[in-house]
């Protein structure tokens, strides 16, 4: 006997795992020696559009730029903060073989150190929209650092918050370009050295926190170096962050028409030596990579969001920052008393997109990778970097084929749900109200990351996406059938 009972889960699994469809397999399976029976059931779910709110991204790549949603007409802007990082014992030639212009030996040779220019390089790689497009960026000095382990929104504005410097002397600077960087000739941007990119010169006079003026940024970075009293500062990320250079913020200032990946960015200085009699340009640089801190702050129109939020005709998944669909599981409906003692062996659910009504080269792309997870625990899941584990939180990537998202057994969050509520001691009515969001589940775009081990993908990452997305879902209501759960019920006969 334990060798059938064994048996006939196995067979159930296989036979569901063969099929798509469910509208048959319950009369297929009730003659297996007559043990088990099977019953179908469907029920609906219903849904609408949330505001994204609170979004804390940990992708390493940034946005800069602003673009109109041709499908939605939703301006959507994307600004972009960065640290920078030293690189500690030879960030610059020696004292000795560095040059300077009438040099005094009077007074320390490191007071008297000057840089010959000083300019960020950012690099952007790829873009959405039209790379012609005149497009203004201004660069802000920042205040004060963003901190290691504190959880910033993708809405976090440091200049509404008060981490930009505004006092006299402080970094503001303004860059019109375009994507299609033409200082560079066509075949130069060409080859296959070439790294698309913009850069915005700080040559104008500087003065930093304590009230000391420099003739430019990149003085101000060499005198500190050099000199013993702040050269400690050069050794740590963390002192340099916050006794030297706290970041800089990359503000969209003017243009529409496209946005563009920031894969990292450089802070060059470039100086002069002297080595037997010989006069030499170089450059040190301070590299923006993983090892430092790197935001995008996303800003948007809110009365047009309030309006694809309210729009009953569909609901929406919007990205980087913008719109999540949250759905009503029947939970109720599933596991009623007529089913308490059954076993809930599949709970099935597709999501129908709903194809663009206005076609233009720039339509944003359709998110590729959905992640389903209990509404509470949204800011947990990304907060504490928690996979998906198919119990509480499950991945669905779109189909083309379908062309929607399909989540094969969601089963064991829908019982899952249930045993919660019942174990409480509270009454149903009661429970509602200490938990609002008992049945409620959200959808939300996610980039993922898989590492191959022993031949095998690993899921390793699961981040907000951030990239420029948008689809529309068909809306689920309790009558139009639009969105359904289908659930396969399975227990021994008596």
């Amino acid at each position: 006997m334990k060798k059938l009972l064994l048996f006939i889960p196995c067979l159930i699994i296989a036979l569901i795992s063969c099929d798509d469809t469910t509208d048959t397999l319950g009369s297929s399976l009730t003659d297996v020696n007559d043990t088990m029976h099977i019953e179908t059931a469907e029920y609906a779910v219903t849904s609408q559009s949330v505001r994204a709110t609170n979004l804390v991204s940990r992708a390493t790549t940034g946005y800069l730029g602003k673009i109109k949603d041709p499908e939605t007409g939703l301006y959507i802007a994307g600004n972009y903060m960065t640290q920078f990082r030293p690189l500690m014992d030879n960030q610059f030639d020696p004292l000795e073989d560095v040059y300077v212009e009438d040099y005094d030996p009077s007074q320390p040779k490191w007071s008297q150190v000057e840089c010959d220019s000083c300019a960020i390089m950012l690099y952007l790689p790829k873009w959405y929209g039209d790379s012609l497009t005149q497009m203004k960026v201004t660069l802000h000095e920042m205040s004060e650092t963003y901190e290691e382990g504190v959880s910033y929104p993708s809405d976090f504005d440091p200049l509404e918050e008060g981490y930009v410097r505004t006092d006299p002397g402080s970094v503001h600077q303004q860059l019109s370009y375009t994507l299609a960087n033409l200082a560079y000739s066509l075949s130069d941007r060409l080859g296959d050295d070439y790294a698309n990119n913009v850069i915005i010169t700080m040559n104008d006079p500087y003065t930093d926190r304590d009230g000391v003026t420099y003739n430019n940024y990149g003085t101000y970075i060499m005198r500190k170096y050099y000199n013993p009293a702040t050269s400690k500062n050069f050794d740590q990320q963390y002192l340099f962050n916050h006794n030297i250079c706290p970041g800089f913020y990359f503000q969209t200032s003017g243009g529409l028409g496209n946005m563009a990946t920031v894969d990292g960015a450089g802070l060059m200085v470039f100086y002069s030596t002297l080595e037997d009699d010989t006069l030499y340009h170089t450059v040190s640089i301070f590299g923006a990579t993983e090892e430092v801190l790197q935001k995008t702050n996303i800003s948007l129109e809110s009365d047009k969001m309030d309006e694809l939020v309210s729009d009953n005709s569909c609901t929406y998944l919007k990205t980087p920052a913008g719109i999540f669909t949250e759905l009503t599981l029947p939970v109720d409906e599933v596991i009623t008393k007529q089913h308490e003692n059954d076993t809930l062996s599949t709970a099935r659910l597709f999501l129908q997109r709903i194809n663009n009504t206005y076609q233009s080269e720039y339509s944003l792309p359709i998110p590729k990778t959905l992640l389903l997870v209990e509404k509470d625990s949204v800011e947990s899941f990304f907060n504490k970097q928690k996979l998906a584990d198919y119990r509480s939180s499950y991945l669905s990537t779109y189909s083309s084929t379908y062309n929607g998202y399909s989540f094969g057994n969601i089963s064991y969050l829908v019982s899952s749900m249930y045993r919660k509520r019942n174990a409480s001691g509270l009454s149903n009515e009661e429970y509602a109200k200490l938990h609002p969001n008992w049945n409620k589940v959200m959808l939300i775009p996610v980039e993922t990351t898989y590492t191959t081990l022993s031949s095998s993908s690993e899921l390793t990452k699961v981040t907000y996406d951030m990239s420029l997305t948008s689809t529309k879902l068909a809306r689920g209501t309790e009558d139009n059938g639009k969105i359904t759960l289908k659930v396969i019920y399975s227990k021994f006969s008596e």
